[in-house]
């Protein structure tokens, strides 16, 4: 359970998020993440650095550039997945609180 709680907390950090839905397209450089994110390009490596450490992305050395890609797809369903979940629960409460007024 603590390696599950561990992969997690990489999905908690909405920087990272906006990071790996740049990456949603397919490989892209720091510069293009930084353009897509509107983040400092700083901050975008330091993401890409803990994605790849974590092994969600993929580090691919190409001349002087180096590409970074999601190594597995399906954690795009993941994610999806837990915003559908976020969803019915916030209806949810939003329903329970309504029958209460």
């Amino acid at each position: 359970m603590d390696h599950l709680a561990e992969y997690f907390k990489v999905f908690s950090e909405p920087n990272r998020l906006a990071v790996l839905e740049a990456l949603k397209g397919g490989p892209l450089n720091v510069t293009a993440v930084v353009e897509q994110t509107s983040l400092s390009q700083a901050l975008v490596s330091k993401h890409l650095k803990l994605l790849t450490t974590a092994g969600i992305v993929h580090r691919r050395p190409e001349g002087s550039l180096v590409y970074y890609e999601v190594i597995d797809k399906t954690v795009f369903k993941l994610i999806g997945q837990a915003e559908k979940l976020l969803l019915t629960a916030r209806r949810q409460q939003l329903e329970a609180l309504s029958s209460i007024l």
